[in-house]
């Protein structure tokens, strides 16, 4: 169970929504904010690789929240300025109290 002086963190839910665009008529991804909850960050590791002759750089790691059944790995979650993608849940032991969010950072 998560107690409340490891919810340090503010953190803005979004899911996914396909958007008109108003000049081509075509649907973009964009990102709707869902809710404001407090979350305990945990980044895990972080590596640089190489990608189309690139260097790039991510972090990884769980945050973890109060259970909420509406979020869904295709989510993401903004932290400051930041933008990070959800890339799997878990709610933790199955009980509907602790939802585990297994993200990604790309660090520019």
């Amino acid at each position: 169970m998560l107690n409340a002086d490891e919810l340090r963190t503010r953190i803005v839910l979004r899911k996914p929504v396909q958007t008109p665009d108003a000049t081509s008529g075509e649907f973009i991804l964009t990102y709707a904010d869902v809710a404001t909850v407090w979350a305990a960050v945990e980044w895990e590791s972080g590596r640089r690789f190489e990608s189309a002759k690139q260097l790039n750089a991510e972090v990884q790691g769980v945050i973890r929240i109060h259970y909420r059944g509406d979020v869904k790995a295709d989510w993401q979650f903004g932290l400051g300025n930041r933008n990070i993608q959800i890339l799997s849940r878990s709610d933790y032991r199955e009980r509907h109290e602790e939802l585990w969010l297994n993200c990604r950072e790309a660090l520019d």
